[in-house]
């Protein structure tokens, strides 16, 4: 387990970035992590789905902090 990236379980709809986000420290920072809401699927159920799918989206996600992805506000999109 890599101990400089530590995930935080808490999974949660952001109706104001239409996305899923959800958070983890790299090094001690706070990190954000968004998914997009996909138009065809309704909130909730696309919730529940990445909860399902956890680890491959935290593994997504570790990817790209890895490949340093943030965007100009310090954020993660998958």
């Amino acid at each position: 387990m890599n101990q400089q990236l530590i995930f935080n379980n808490d999974f949660v709809l952001d109706s104001a970035r239409q996305a899923v986000r959800f958070s983890c420290l790299v090094s001690g920072l706070k990190v954000s992590c968004f998914i997009p809401l996909p138009a065809e699927q309704p909130p909730d159920n696309f919730l529940q789905q990445i909860k399902a799918d956890a680890f491959h989206w935290e593994d997504a996600a570790e990817q790209a902090i890895a490949d340093d992805a943030y965007n100009t506000a310090g954020e993660i999109w998958l």
